[in-house]
């Protein structure tokens, strides 16, 4: 029956790093002699092996996420530009429509001040440019005389 004070019940596990592994050797070198050590010695060996092999593989397969999350991202950029691009063409369009808008209004406004053809008679407020055969204010209705 173990002592129920037994120190060894309260020790914690060695640690997974391998450099906490030699103090499974110094257990094993107590115990066991030179059979025990060897034994000990080559699951240690072993386990240091496997260890070294899962980090290659792990770092192989984080290589592999990085590349793969660059590709991803010059992915996003080239997306991000040609979004830029769009909203930009977008905004250009809606600017030409307005100005259209715009002219159109112009245009009709004139229209709408010039005189119609009508029974009445209408005569220029303002000064009459003969070069472009405009009037230069507004069209107003001559009043007969009596």
């Amino acid at each position: 029956m173990p002592d129920p004070f037994d120190p060894a019940e309260f020790d914690a596990p060695p640690p997974a790093d391998p450099g906490a592994d030699y103090r499974v050797l110094l257990d094993a070198m107590r115990q066991a002699g030179a059979d025990g050590i060897a034994q000990q010695s080559a699951a240690l060996v072993q386990r240091i092996e496997q260890d070294a092999r899962q980090r290659l593989e792990w770092g192989q397969r984080m290589g592999t996420a990085v590349d793969d999350l660059q590709r991803v991202a010059g992915q996003l950029q080239r997306v991000s530009a040609g979004i830029w691009w769009d909203r930009l063409k977008e905004w250009l369009s809606a600017a030409l429509i307005g100005l259209g808008l715009i002219f159109a209004a112009a245009l009709a406004y004139q229209w709408a001040k010039e005189p119609k053809i009508e029974q009445r008679l209408y005569g220029c407020t303002a000064r009459w440019d003969a070069k472009t055969g405009k009037c230069k204010g507004d069209w107003v209705p001559l009043q007969a005389r009596e």
